[in-house]
This record gives structure tokens, C-alpha cells and sequence, in this order.
């Protein structure tokens, strides 16, 4: 449930500053005050965003002082085994830990909240997270989950945060979530932009655009520099307003005549809201299928921003008093998580079944980097079930929620910033983006494209610095805890995928350096044993002979397993062209 008695946070009030009037940039101290700028999660992922605003002042980096922006996962890669989720590396902050005055969220998508879990508890639960409402509540309900309690502030956008030398001015932007951000900040040397996931859409379903009065006057303050999500700038003209896939998504639910499944990221209450009214019209009741989705709905409803009652529910176990036509099911499993609602429908594994003649509709702003592989593998599998697979750009019951190439035109008109730092995107969009800034008439020395683990250092004088760096390691989380999987584990798990293990146990008595017993052979995904018998008996026998060679008395057993692991690797080698893990276990009896 929904953790109902947020505060709001004390120092939060609305502008306190007569807007109509240009501010210079703030110098509060001296020549040597600075302010850092660090992604945690690297520059040009599109995920694990976290950014450090580092305030230094007169030079003196024991005394600095730190605010968050956004708190976020990434999405594990198709070749890294096994691992669920990645993290910011926070390592830079562990010394720091009690100068942290506030973490700030744009918006509740999780690779910009997903890892709070994972951070408070190694930096500080009790640092003040400041989140729009709806981030909020989704923030709140993973934290319980997860026994923390928070320190959690709601603000609307709008308000104005101050927290010690940072003064955090909130502006409404539109996105695939509602309640999303961008943030004005203001530190003793100047003012800077953090323009995260942002769209100007004009026509909005819920009826607010993006408060571009508001960045306007912003841009009347001489901003330093202006951090831009880049990941639509590849993109020609304006991103499609939600409002233009209504009809096409309407009409794909109403025409079906059967059962109806649509499946989407959790957190796009937009696309949610849009599918539960128009099965309303339809006389279609609603079937929420998958825990994601059933937390994020009911969080939505309790907020008001999804019109949903209990006469229009129903509950999985009652779906066979219905006819086909007159359901449809809202599905947890867009990215084919193996684990999802949708995934198990697929594999026969859930109590709902996808059969001929069913409708599946992925409707999702954008495809999270790593999944599309499996998105299309299911996609394929579906269809070869007999099910209609709606999806893609092409069928319109989708769009991006980030601006295109004109939305980041009038960002940068508005904002007029002395430097620019793309952020959210890959290298091709950097680089359209960099184009458009050229086309606006910035100058090559204007464009900041610091390397992944750059430090950005902006000092009072007006000179920046980019050549410092924070060594980021890759933070992976697979059920086990936090790093407990690296690059060692990595190439294993995708060893054992590609090339499967032969190993081997040999029970020897140390005293003598004898073997107690034959070796026992054990194969898996390498060759199948029965038909490769002629090859197991060789291996046999090499295992025999290298053996008996590498043996002593008493016997050194690793001295035994180094040796038979590297010459049964060389055979197997030069045997099969393959190359197993290859695993001896000696022990003694």
C-alpha cells in the first residue's frame, strides 16, 4: 500500500524570485569555488542514472558538498549471464557520505529510482529524497519491500528546494510517466539545467504540456550549462504526442473479437490509463495480470491519475465466466523478463494461456537497452501460437517519450546556456545532438563530451576542467547481493552457454599419490557422452597417463589439478576445435 503520510518537505516553497528580471551568475565565494559534475553511472548509458552535483568551495574538496540528482538501473546486456539488474557504483561518495544534503528524483521511471534500494543502505538511509508525488509512492513501495525506511519529501512541480548552498527549482516537462521534471539548480557559482527524459508535447492526454514560461525564465539567469537527455535526437521534427496514438490504439481494442492482452513497461500509467478506458467503451472488463503491474496500477488509482473501479475489475480466477471479447488483460512482462506474467502465458506455465485468435499488444514509449533480442523472440513466439501480435512504430500504438530534434532545438533556445552536456543516450544520438547544437550556432568549444567516467569541474572564473576521472567499476546484481558477480563470473557463465563443461573427479591418497579409485567423467554441454564414446574413453586415458606424471609422494594436489586442467584443455582443443570449461576436482580419501 501506499504510504499516505509523506511530509511535505519544510524548506520547500514556491519561487521565491521575481523572474522577470536577468540574474547574473551567483560568485559567492572566491575565484577557486567549483562546482563537480559526476555520472555514477557513467556518461552515455542510457540507464543507472545518477548524477553528482558537487559544490567545492575555495578549492578545498574536504569541506565540498553534494546533492543527487536521480537514483536509477540499468538492464543487464544480452551476454551477461544470469544478472538482473546494474547499479550506479557509488564507491566516489563513501567518504562523503555525511555531506550528501538531499537526493532529488525528475520521475518514477526505474532507471532513474530503481536503485535507491540498493544505495541508501551503503550511503545513508536517512539523506532526504525529494520526489514528485507519483516517483514517490513508487520509491515508497520498493523501499518497504526492501525494510527500508526513507526519508522522503514530496514536492509538486514548481516548488523551490533549498539545501545548504543548493537551491533545486522544479519545472512540470511531459513523459511517458506522469510528474516528471527538470531542475534548475542553482549553486554559488551559477545556475545549471539538469534536463532529463523530457518531451514537449503540445497535446497531452492529461491535459498539462510542459511549462515552457517556466524554462524561459530560467534562461533569463545565464545558465552555465545545460545537461540534456539526447536519446530522440537522432529523430527528425517533433516527438508524436500521446493524444496521435489514441485513435489507432482505441480502434485496435475495440475491433478485436477476442480476448485482448496488453503488455507495457510498469510505470507507463499514460498507457495503462489509455487501455482501461477504452476497454470501458468496449464493455471489455479489466484483468490485471503480473505484480509490476498491479502495484503501479493501484498506486495510479489511489493518486488519480487512472480512473478504475471495482466493478470494472476482475480477478484472474474468474475469468472463465466471461466471454472472450468481453476481457481484456493487462500483462507485466513487456521486456520477456523469463520470470514475467507474460512469459509464463508463453510457456504454459501461468493459469492464463495465450491461444488462437487472441489479441497482444506491445504498446511502450521505447525498448529498454539489452531486451530487444528477447522482445522479438517473443513476439515471434506468440505469433507462432496463433495469437495477433500488434507492435512497432509502424502500427502507431506506441511513442517515444523523448523529444526529438526540434524539442531539443527550443530546450537549448530557452535555456541559452553557455555549455552543453548530452546525457541519456548513446553515441549517435551524442552526436546528433551535437549537430543540432551547431545548427543553433554553439561552437565546437561549447559541446562537452566527457568520456564515461569523467569528472566535470566547473570553476567560478569561468574555466571548466574535464581531464579528472572516477574509476567506475560495472556493479551487477543477480539475487545474490550487491557485486557479487564480475568480470571473471561473466566470461564463465557466458563459457558454460557457449562451449558447456567436461569435468572431472579423482579421489587420491595423499600419502601415496595413488588414486584411490577410476576417474569419473562428467559432461555437460560439450558432446553428448553416449554417441562420443571413442572420445570419452580417450579423455579417459589422458586424465590416466597425465596423472600418473604429475603425481608425487606425498601428493600436491594442485600442483595435480593445474596440470591435468591444462592438458586436457590442449586436447580437447585439438581433439574438437572446442574449448569447455574445463573443471578437475582432486580429492583426497
Amino acid at each position: 500500500m501506499i504510504n499516505k503520510n509523506f511530509s511535505r518537505p519544510l524548506s520547500v516553497n514556491r519561487p521565491p524570485v521575481n523572474f522577470s528580471k536577468s540574474l547574473p551568475v551567483q560568485n559567492l565565494g572566491g575565484v577557486k569555488d567549483a562546482v563537480r559534475l559526476i555520472a555514477l553511472g557513467g556518461f552515455g548509458d542510457v540507464t543507472q542514472n545518477m548524477f553528482v552535483y558537487e559544490y567545492v568551495p575555495r578549492g578545498d574538496l574536504s569541506k565540498s558538498q553534494i546533492i543527487i540528482v536521480d537514483c536509477g538501473v540499468g538492464f543487464p546486456e544480452e551476454d551477461d549471464f544470469g544478472v538482473d539488474l546494474q547499479i550506479p557504483d557509488t564507491k566516489y561518495l563513501e567518504d562523503k557520505k555525511d555531506r550528501i544534503l538531499g537526493i532529488f528524483i525528475t520521475h518514477g521511471h526505474e532507471d532513474h529510482i530503481g536503485a535507491l534500494r540498493f544505495v541508501l543502505p551503503v550511503i545513508g538511509t536517512n539523506i532526504p529524497i525529494f520526489a514528485p508525488r507519483m516517483a514517490a509512492a513508487f520509491i515508497d513501495n520498493r523501499l518497504v519491500e526492501a525494510s527500508i525506511r526513507s526519508n522522503m519529501k514530496i514536492y509538486e512541480s514548481g516548488d523551490v528546494m533549498t539545501v545548504g548552498p543548493f537551491t533545486v527549482d522544479s519545472i512540470k516537462v511531459n513523459h511517458s510517466v506522469p510528474d516528471t521534471n527538470h531542475f534548475a539548480i542553482t549553486t554559488p557559482i551559477g545556475v545549471f539545467y539538469h534536463g532529463s527524459d523530457f518531451k514537449f508535447d503540445l497535446f497531452p492526454l492529461d491535459g498539462k504540456p510542459s511549462d515552457l514560461a517556466h524554462i524561459a525564465r530560467v534562461g533569463e539567469k545565464k545558465v552555465i550549462a545545460l545537461m540534456s537527455d539526447c536519446l530522440g535526437a537522432d529523430h527528425e521534427g517533433f516527438s508524436p504526442s500521446e493524444s496521435s496514438i489514441a485513435e489507432k490504439f482505441n480502434h485496435n481494442i475495440i475491433t478485436a473479437k477476442g480476448r485482448v492482452f496488453v503488455t507495457s513497461i510498469s510505470s507507463n500509467i499514460v498507457r495503462w490509463g489509455q487501455a482501461i478506458e477504452y476497454a470501458k467503451r468496449a464493455g471489455r472488463k479489466v484483468v490485471l495480470v503480473g505484480y509490476s503491474v498491479d502495484k503501479a496500477i493501484a498506486i495510479a488509482k489511489d493518486l488519480g491519475y487512472i480512473n478504475l473501479t471495482d466493478g470494472d475489475l476482475v480477478d484472474v480466477e474468474k475469468v472463465k465466466n466471461f466471454a472472450d471479447n468481453k476481457l481484456i488483460f493487462l500483462v507485466a512482462g513487456f521486456s520477456a523478463q523469463p520470470n514475467s506474467a507474460l512469459s509464463k502465458m508463453v510457456m504454459g506455465k501461468h493459469r492464463i494461456k495465450i491461444k488462437s485468435g487472441d489479441k497482444v499488444i506491445f504498446s511502450a514509449p521505447d525498448y529498454i537497452p539489452g531486451t530487444t533480442s528477447h522482445i522479438y523472440d517473443l513476439i515471434d513466439t506468440l505469433s507462432r501460437m496463433g495469437a495477433e501480435v500488434v507492435y512497432g512504430e509502424s502500427q502507431e500504438i506506441h511513442v517515444s517519450g523523448h523529444g526529438f530534434q526540434k524539442e531539443h532545438a527550443i530546450l537549448m533556445d530557452l535555456v541559452r546556456p553557455k555549455y552543453l552536456i548530452p546525457i541519456g543516450g548513446n553515441f549517435r544520438h551524442v552526436k546528433s545532438y551535437h549537430t543540432i547544437a551547431k545548427t543553433m550556432g554553439y561552437r565546437e568549444e561549447q559541446l562537452i563530451s566527457p568520456n564515461t567516467d569523467a569528472i566535470i569541474t566547473f570553476f567560478a572564473d569561468g574555466k571548466i576542467d574535464i581531464k579528472q576521472h572516477n574509476q567506475l567499476r560495472k556493479v551487477l546484481i543477480d539475487g545474490l547481493g550487491i557485486g557479487d558477480v564480475g568480470t571473471t563470473v561473466l566470461r564463465d557463465r557466458k563459457l558454460l552457454a557457449e562451449e558447456g563443461m567436461f569435468s572431472f573427479v579423482l579421489l587420491v591418497t595423499k600419502e601415496t599419490g595413488t588414486l584411490a579409485k577410476p576417474p569419473v567423467i562428467l559432461s555437460r554441454g560439450f558432446v553428448f557422452e553416449k554417441e562420443n564414446a571413442d572420445l570419452m574413453d580417450f579423455l579417459m586415458a589422458e586424465i590416466n597417463r597425465k596423472f600418473q606424471e604429475a603425481t608425487s609422494k606425498p601428493a600436491n594436489f594442485e600442483f595435480i589439478r593445474q596440470e591435468l586442467q591444462a592438458h586436457i584443455e590442449g586436447i580437447i582443443l585439438e581433439k574438437t576445435g572446442r574449448q569447455p570449461m574445463v573443471l578437475p576436482l582432486v580429492m583426497e580419501v
